[in-house]
């Protein structure tokens, strides 16, 4: 009977302790919401962040058996009356969400000693307002105002932090930069960061992840800037794996295993309204050394004649179309930790260019162009760039002439390579080589060797056999005269332009060429003698009958105020010029030309 009742009395302890800890349970359970309310409260107020902001939320729930915690309506927003004063704090924010999702929460200590210890935090749809009212904000206190630092306080500072995983869903940003005047209105936010450490230490915060990824759904901003007034995107999104940085309080250092970012729909307006910029998608991999540009449209809000009358000098302004740009094996890290860039490629395709000036307008005071060799290696951040090509381009080149009249250039169908871009020293040449049609019908090859030692380069090239009728648009737009008739059988030129002149060879064939003059000042039976005149001067074929074939040396002093276009277009002009009338020194030339080859001829005879 002893050890029945024993038994029995055991049974009762144990029965006992287990209603207990069930009713200990139940009572936890039914005032968990309660005991966790406070101790997010206690913990939040416990952290210096809560002499700045307060925090508060309309409800909890809590599911055990996961550790997670859903807390709705939760708002963070800054205190009315700071209970410290923070004088480095120049910015403020004011956050809140439908729902925060805390998981994996460890509940006994969170209720034991009111720190938050947990793998992933979730914010779904927030919205968050920024501030900023200095160029390097700071909204959170970082470390105890001066008065608390030698007395006992329960306040924490950030110091370090972990956590697995961080996501934010749907967030809404509105951001007042009164510091750069600047606004911004950032929607459909989504962030996501996995095992984040963040580490303050003495002078150095270390900040760490494993992997972040960020996309925002659109983006408008208004802007007060010299540059800038709108600016409007979608869909960028950027995604780093790996990232490391160190901030110390003069230097940032960071490295990262792989980066890719992307933007679509852009459209920037500049800060006069008068310029226009949009593009439709540009991406950049880090991993696959490349960049992605698509669309790219860079156009005036005015006319051609009102964009020039802002000028007082001289200056051409552009539009520009770009369908693709592609840039391959570029130096990521060289250009983010020592400012340089090497690229292996760039491949732009489908540009549509348009280039407008004045030439009624003075040269700007002491304008002296340099050439395209002095023009690169005077850049100053070091740039090598192996190949440039460009397909699909067209040019056009539109010029009010010095009598108010209008010139046009077409350029179509191009397609260049540059090779050898650097601003290094460098004992080679920036090789430029062009194919493309002028006016659409006569194709022409170029190349242009540019010498980056001496101001100086070299230039070759060779044109097919065309109708010359077809450059009337061309001809009419510069001089009064219009080609009746004429084909081109072929042009070869090669010079050497000099800082101050050039000098080189050109012999351009044709036959049956016909100009008919119309000169405005002049009475019409005048044009039509002086038409007659002119044509009976030129040279109506080359070859001419039996005699051989004229090839001309062009000389071209340089205007100093002119660049190397310029010096290229008169020369290959003086070159032609010199064909159809020719100088003393080739006419002198071709007579010598002519013995020599009657001199040839007695030699078969005999």
């Amino acid at each position: 009977m002893a050890k029945r009742s024993t038994l029995k009395k055991a049974l009762w302890w144990i029965f006992g302790i287990i209603l207990f800890i069930t009713a200990g349970l139940l009572f936890i359970y039914i005032n968990l919401n309660r005991l966790l309310t406070n101790a997010l409260n206690e913990g939040f107020n416990a952290n210096i962040i809560s002499d700045v902001y307060a925090l508060k939320f309309e409800d909890l729930d809590v599911n055990i058996m996961t550790g997670s915690v859903k807390v709705f309506n939760v708002e963070m927003f800054p205190r009315e009356k700071p209970a410290n004063t923070y004088p480095y704090i120049n910015s403020t924010f004011r956050m809140g969400a439908k729902k925060m999702n805390l998981k994996n929460v460890n509940l006994v200590k969170l209720l034991r000693s009111n720190k938050l210890d947990l793998k992933k935090i979730e914010l779904i749809e927030p919205g968050i307002e920024f501030n900023i009212a200095d160029e390097v904000p700071v909204f959170f206190p970082y470390k105890p105002p001066a008065t608390q630092e030698t007395e006992n306080t329960n306040k924490r500072s950030i110091e370090s932090y972990f956590l697995e995983e961080f996501s934010m869903v749907n967030a809404y940003f509105h951001v007042v930069n009164t510091a750069k005047v600047r606004e911004f209105d950032i929607r459909g936010i989504n962030v996501s960061l996995k095992d984040m450490l963040i580490n303050r230490q003495a002078g150095k915060d270390v900040i760490t992840y494993k992997h972040f990824d960020f996309s925002i759904g659109e983006l408008t901003g208004k802007l007060s800037s010299k540059n800038l007034r709108y600016i409007h995107f979608k869909d960028f999104n950027v995604s780093i794996d790996s990232l490391y940085l160190e901030e110390t309080p003069d230097t940032v250092l960071y490295h990262f295993a792989d980066v890719d970012a992307g933007i679509s729909n852009l459209d920037i307006q500049t800060a006069d309204s008068i310029s226009h910029l949009t593009m439709e998608s540009f991406n950049v991999s880090y991993k696959k050394k490349s960049i992605d540009l698509k669309n790219l449209t860079f156009k005036p809000n005015i006319s051609d004649a009102a964009m020039q009358k802002r000028f007082d000098y001289r200056k051409e302004h552009f539009d520009v179309t770009m369908g693709t740009l592609k840039v391959k094996g570029i130096n990521f890290d060289s250009l983010m930790y020592a400012q340089k860039i090497f690229i292996d490629e760039i491949a732009i395709d489908e540009v549509d260019a348009k280039i407008y000036k004045d030439l009624r307008k003075d040269f700007p005071p002491n304008h002296r162009p340099k050439y395209l060799g002095q023009q690169i290696q005077a850049i100053s951040m070091p740039m090598v760039i192996g190949l440039i090509k460009v397909t699909h381009a067209d040019l056009v080149n539109t010029e009010v002439t010095p009598d108010g009249g209008t010139g046009k250039a077409n350029i179509n169908r191009a397609t260049i390579q540059i090779k050898n871009f650097t601003s290094l020293p460098n004992r080679d040449m920036l090789t430029i080589t062009a194919d493309a049609f002028i006016e659409n019908t006569a194709k022409t090859h170029v190349q242009i060797d540019f010498d980056y030692n001496k101001p100086q380069f070299h230039i070759e090239g060779n044109i097919e056999p065309f109708d010359l009728t077809k450059l009337n648009s061309l001809t009419n737009s510069y001089a009064p005269a219009r080609i009746k008739k004429g084909m081109a059988d072929g042009i070869t030129f090669s010079g050497m332009i000099y800082e101050k002149r050039s000098t080189g060879t050109m012999k351009f064939l044709y036959h049956d060429l016909t100009i008919d003059f119309e000169l405005e000042d002049k009475a019409p039976w005048k044009s039509t003698v002086l038409g007659f005149a002119a044509n009976t001067y030129l040279n109506a074929s080359n070859p001419s009958g039996n005699l051989p074939v004229r090839e001309v040396t062009f000389i071209v002093e340089r205007d100093m105020r002119k660049g190397y276009l310029s010096m290229m277009i008169k020369s290959l002009l003086d070159g032609i010029k010199e064909t159809f009338v020719m100088s003393k020194e080739n006419k002198k030339a071709y007579r010598e030309v002519k013995k020599e080859a009657k001199a040839n001829k007695k030699e078969q005879k005999g």
